[in-house]
């Protein structure tokens, strides 16, 4: 990681957001929001001071016990993330009832710092012991000085005297309001995930609930990639992406995230998917043994889009536990994304325009980390000829590479690579043969 002497040193504060007690980490990049009280989520992940999640303002400052958080009387949706044990169903005891569910989901979990120097904060939420599933969670949120990436340590164990098979549910609610009238939905938030090529699905995914003609479900780039672009209508969909990542981005703001994750070929997942993505929107769905009606009413239904990443089933023993990290690299990017890689995200692939004796270099990106934009020119036996820093690079600013440099002698191709203050390569964002 970055020296923590560097201008982006990493901080845990106490405070409140919302009206709500939270802990706060932030490196002058990013900020995030522990909330213990209100089942150890994570309320919100800001880029500078751009809030991603929702947050839902009806319940702000308020911690409803378990007698206003249940079935009969309703979901206290806060917002922010959460995580979960999968597969959701009412047909049998391998089958959670999903929420309101106020031990996993409502109540106030244990916290505790578990590391606090300039160059990393982590902080861990622990979940009561809930003897109905026989799970009890604890989660680790690792910030970094330097980066936007933000690691999520996520552990199940099994607290009953009974064996227990589950897999770990994480999901984040995505703000899908329009950022100039909060009375409308976002018309420019959209999820990418790329289509696994061997899918087990005709399609490369299912649709779980909602209108099987659903128009928030297109793929594109040739089928590689789903793109989800959220419309006020209830639905659902889910696939077996076995490239370990999806984005998000707001088009109205151009800010947005990647989340990466581990994928397990030949593993059983809860609904067969490592990726699903809800609609919050009016609509009615079979739930299976019970038809759901969601109203069309922004207090009952407000605007969210749901990403979710599955884990593979844990079968576990007593005592035993199992673990699955995920990791989020909020970043300024542009629509559409084509890529994600350790760097960064891509909107548009590095391009190189040979005209005599020079190259024009063209690309759209968002980074993860600041620093400069370097490109290696290499020889056809990969000596590399020429190093050239393009421009300055923020992950709070999109970057937009449209550079016309000398053409160096020989050169048979280039690659852009991400230079942090202190010298490292922080990955690289694209490479093409120079024609």
């Amino acid at each position: 990681m970055a020296n923590p002497a560097s201008s982006f040193s990493v901080k845990l504060e106490k405070t409140r957001y919302n009206g709500w007690e939270v802990y706060r980490i932030t490196n002058g990049l990013i900020s995030l929001y522990i909330a213990p009280q209100l089942g150890g989520r994570a309320i919100q992940l800001e880029l500078g001071d751009q809030g991603l999640f929702f947050v839902n303002k009806n319940l702000a400052g308020k911690v409803l016990p378990e007698s206003e958080n249940n079935v009969k009387s309703g979901w206290a949706n806060y917002g922010g993330d959460k995580v979960w044990p999968a597969p959701e169903g009412w047909d049998n005891d391998k089958e959670w009832p999903s929420i309101p569910y106020y031990i996993l989901d409502g109540s106030t979990f244990d916290f505790s710092v578990v590391k606090e120097t300039p160059s990393e904060v982590a902080v861990r939420v622990t979940s009561p012991e809930d003897p109905r599933t026989g799970v009890q969670f604890e989660r680790t949120f690792h910030v970094y000085a330097g980066t936007t990436r933000v690691t999520v340590d996520q552990m199940m164990k099994n607290i009953s005297q009974r064996q227990i098979r589950w897999g770990i549910w994480h999901v984040l609610q995505n703000n899908a309001a329009d950022a100039n009238d909060p009375t409308k939905p976002n018309p420019e938030l959209y999820l990418y995930a790329p289509v696994n090529p061997h899918s087990m699905f005709p399609n490369g995914y299912y649709i779980a609930y909602g209108d099987v003609k659903h128009p928030s479900y297109q793929l594109i780039d040739d089928g590689r990639m789903l793109r989800v672009h959220y419309l006020y209508r209830v639905g659902k969909v889910a696939l077996d992406s076995s490239a370990g990542w999806y984005a998000v981005v707001n088009g109205q703001k151009n800010i947005g995230y990647v989340e990466n994750f581990k994928y397990f070929p030949g593993k059983e997942y809860p609904d067969h998917a490592s990726v699903e993505s809800w609609n919050d929107g009016p609509g009615t769905i079979s739930r299976g043994p019970f038809f759901q009606t969601l109203p069309d009413d922004l207090e009952k239904t407000p605007y969210f889009l749901e990403a979710e990443v599955l884990s593979p089933y844990a079968q576990l023993d007593p005592g035993e536990q199992y673990e699955f990290t995920v990791h989020w690299s909020p970043t300024s990017i542009t629509n559409p994304v084509a890529n994600a890689v350790w760097a960064g995200a891509i909107s548009q692939p590095l391009s190189a325009e040979v005209a005599g004796s020079q190259v024009t270099l063209k690309g759209v990106f968002g980074v993860f980390t600041p620093g400069e934009l370097v490109a290696n020119f290499y020889s056809n036996m990969g000596e590399i000829l020429q190093h050239e820093t393009l421009q300055t690079v923020d992950p709070r600013q999109v970057v937009r590479l449209d550079k016309t440099l000398a053409l160096p002698g020989d050169a048979y191709r280039v690659s852009l690579f991400v230079r942090d203050s202190e010298g490292n390569n922080r990955g690289f964002l694209g490479n093409t043969i120079l024609k």
